[in-house]
């Protein structure tokens, strides 16, 4: 009897530690996400503020907005209410329909980077600003970036399964 419970314990532990707490994800791009090696997004941003270097993460966050003109992009909430665009190597997409909300996995590379003021407008344009949004651009901005080889996310379609 405490053979099988043990068994059932340690089975039950091992099914919900593999995968994303049950929930069912799809992965994009040419990277695999390993989930469980994913840090939170505030552990990545404190680990650059320490080392402000193009450094390789896997981390975990909210879902804030995705590109809807093709899903080449994907923004994150920080903690201060700034988004950080996490873009996609290779140019690889993910689902227009994914909902904001949903918690992805990113692997990539973090860096410092400036965006000029033209690509700033596309993906303004790609958010579906408005124009005169748009037109308020005016001064290339110096942030972080994000380039993802792959990314974890909800299923989309899994609900309709």
């Amino acid at each position: 009897m405490i053979r099988t419970f043990l068994f059932l314990f340690f089975a039950s532990f091992i099914f919900n530690s593999c995968g994303n707490l049950g929930k069912p994800y799809k992965s994009y791009g040419p990277e695999k996400v390993d989930s469980l090696s994913a840090i939170d997004l505030n552990d990545m941003l404190q680990q650059l503020e320490q080392n402000p270097e193009k450094l390789k993460f896997t981390f975990t966050a909210t879902i804030e907005e995705v590109c809807q003109t093709a899903g080449c992009w994907a923004a994150v909430k920080k903690d201060n209410g700034e988004l950080l665009r996490v873009r996609f190597k290779d140019h690889f997409l993910i689902p227009k329909k994914t909902r904001v909300g949903s918690i992805a996995y990113f692997k990539g590379e973090a860096y410092w980077d400036t965006v000029s003021v033209e690509l700033q407008k596309h993906f303004a344009e790609d958010s579906k600003m408005s124009r005169s949004e748009i037109d308020k651009i005016n001064t290339p901005k110096f942030e972080l970036s994000f380039e993802a080889g792959g990314v974890l996310v909800e299923d989309v379609n899994a609900s309709k399964k």
